[in-house]
């Protein structure tokens, strides 16, 4: 998140937290805080209309720096740790009172009602209690700005100006001179041209005040938002949901590519050996063509080059080290020849086995997976009787062998995971679960998860079904009735699937 974005952020969180009441404070992962807050009466914070609750996630440490609001929760651990337990005994309760920030480095501070310190959120460290009487002194001065050549030509202008990062600058020298004052006068004054969150591949990259004419790297998408609430969501959620959900297969991940690097590496190297033992080999050819003129050269001589006949009758040019003779020359020649001949046998043999891990690893990654080994953000789905498939977009359902598993499915599945279930008659419970409430779910995988439910229903037998699509958290179970009885507040639509055998083969091995 870059600072001249959060200057915008901070002035729409000023708007939107005073008044509202700490309930929870959470840390579901290292390096991840979730603060959840109850807000006033009548208070609507763009992208969590209708929510009374909301919850501000932010991220610290290494990382790409997130923090926004949203209505949705990450999954928790089962037990708070003490880290999070200290925070809520301070700040439950306690209604934001002021919001204050020092955005340059991207540094917020909320005061509250009544006695006790207030919070410092802070990208580079934990969450702090700090004295109460901090944010309510005078705002601090805002930042210089330094000539727009400067920030050009300095490529370490972001350490006396932390507003300027390495991405902004470079952005700026992108523009055409023409346009970059203009554009750097608009930040410089706070201005902006909107709010635009840009992607790569779908990956949230970074979040900008403004509309980059033509400066987009290769294969990046923009898209705009009205207010920098909906836009930080929209790169937050993500980044938030998929750390927690994540972190258990993030090491695993982290190593593999981390090994991958180093393998490439390994590989580049072992080939310029190739290329200079492949050097020394073939100046052999130089060594023999002295050998067979020795009788006639003076071996004692120093020169820089000697002319010497060829074969075909013309004359050849030999560079040698002066500093050695001709025959010291020749001798280092068979030397080099001899050392490339070794070499080469012991490159061969490093690459087999390079190679070898290399296969190895790519096994280890594009194996069958288990279920187990991904479980969602919502916990293990060990001991629950449900058929696990892939969808062809790569997306998880699950689908209840009876009542009982359809009702744990229920309870595991996050409240953005998507249900599916016959329309107007008894089956099965199918839930797709998505990493964060922001993912798009492609159309193929919805009528694949659709007509799952729709084969193991009382439309088994016909040619299509219709099925309901909604949001877990629109699903209620039947307090007191049996298993797997369901109320739906909401459903998102009715799909008309194909009740197709062959979907079957989607299911994963376990």
């Amino acid at each position: 998140m870059e600072a001249v974005f959060f200057r915008f952020l901070v002035r729409e969180l000023t708007d939107a937290l005073p008044g509202a009441r700490v309930e929870k404070v959470f840390l579901p992962v290292p390096n991840v805080a979730t603060l959840t807050f109850y807000l006033p009466a009548g208070r609507v914070i763009p992208g969590c209309e209708a929510k009374k609750t909301v919850h501000l996630h932010v991220r610290y440490g290494t990382g790409r720096y997130f923090l926004f609001l949203s209505g949705q929760k990450t999954a928790q651990p089962e037990r708070a740790p003490a880290a999070a337990m200290r925070l809520r005994k301070y700040l439950r309760g306690r209604r934001v009172q002021q919001v204050s920030a020092d955005w340059p480095r991207r540094r917020l501070i909320l005061a509250f009602t009544g006695e006790g310190p207030a919070l410092a959120l802070d990208p580079r460290s934990f969450p702090a209690l700090i004295d109460a009487a901090t944010p309510s002194q005078p705002t601090p001065a805002q930042p210089a700005w330094p000539p727009l050549e400067a920030v050009i030509s300095d490529p370490d202008i972001w350490q006396t100006h932390p507003q300027l990062s390495p991405n902004l600058r470079r952005r700026l020298a992108a523009l055409s001179a023409a346009a970059r004052p203009a554009v750097y006068a608009r930040l410089a004054e706070g201005a902006g041209d909107g709010f635009f969150l840009e992607q790569k591949n779908g990956e949230p990259q970074a979040l900008w005040p403004v509309d980059w004419p033509g400066t987009l790297p290769a294969g990046h998408t923009v898209q705009a938002f009205a207010t920098a609430l909906e836009a930080a969501a929209a790169f937050g959620l993500p980044l938030a949901f998929g750390e927690v959900s994540g972190r258990r297969d993030a090491p695993e991940a982290a190593a593999g590519a981390a090994g991958r690097r180093r393998q490439a590496r390994a590989l580049d190297r072992l080939a310029a050996d190739e290329a200079r033992m492949r050097a020394f080999i073939a100046r052999k050819a130089e060594a023999d063509a002295i050998a067979a003129n020795l009788h006639a050269l003076d071996k004692a001589s120093k020169i820089p080059e000697l002319s010497l006949p060829t074969p075909e009758g013309g004359r050849q040019i030999l560079r040698l080290d002066p500093a050695l003779t001709i025959l010291g020359n020749m001798q280092k020649l068979y030397h080099l020849a001899a050392k490339g001949e070794r070499g080469l046998a012991a490159i061969a043999a490093r690459r087999r086995d390079l190679q070898g891990a290399k296969k190895d690893l790519q096994g280890r990654e594009h194996g069958p997976q288990r279920i187990a080994a991904s479980p969602g953000p919502s916990g293990s789905l060990k001991g629950v009787a449900a058929h696990a498939y892939r969808t062809s977009d790569g997306f998880l359902a699950l689908r209840g062998k009876n009542a009982k598993a359809n009702d744990q499915l229920l309870r595991l599945a996050s409240p953005f995971d998507l249900w599916f279930h016959a329309a107007d008659g008894p089956g099965a419970h199918v839930i797709l679960r998505r990493d964060h409430p922001g993912r798009e779910v492609p159309r193929q995988s919805l009528l694949e998860a659709a007509g799952l439910a729709a084969l193991a229903s009382c439309a088994a037998g016909s040619g299509t079904a219709d099925v309901w699509v909604a949001r877990v958290g629109d699903v209620r179970r039947v307090k007191g009735a049996a298993p797997g009885q369901v109320t739906v507040s909401r459903i998102l639509e009715t799909v008309r699937a194909a009740v197709d055998p062959a979907l079957e083969k989607l299911r994963e091995t376990t």
